[in-house]
């Protein structure tokens, strides 16, 4: 699987198909930074909703903690905001999914209501 660096090299876009295939084989902590009545319109099976207008620092400093770290958001802007403030607290690297939700639903790939 090849991610790409994105910006900084501790964020990596992660494609939709890479994601859905890392999903699959590792355990990973999914995160969504939609607000939630995006999130209850459709989100990723086993996505952990942490909206961007209510993240706290204590918030980000618990997702900054977490291992094999994956967020995403509508279409890549807000998880990009949220990946940066996350490596500027340390943060070793965070995937980003690449075109956020609707890059995820290009690819007809399932979602949960």
């Amino acid at each position: 699987m090849v991610c790409i660096p994105v910006k900084n090299e501790k964020i990596i876009l992660i494609s939709p198909l890479q994601l859905y295939a890392k999903l699959s084989q590792e355990s990973v902590t999914l995160v969504d930074v939609r607000e939630l009545s995006e999130y209850n319109q459709g989100h990723i099976t086993g996505a952990v909703l942490k909206p961007t207008s209510l993240l706290t620092t204590q918030e980000l400093h618990n997702l900054a903690q977490q291992d094999n770290l994956i967020i995403y958001c509508r279409s890549g802007k807000r998880s990009s905001d949220v990946a940066q403030k996350l490596i500027a607290m340390g943060k070793n690297f965070v995937f980003d999914l690449e075109g956020g939700i609707l890059g995820w639903q290009s690819h007809h790939l399932p979602v949960e209501l």
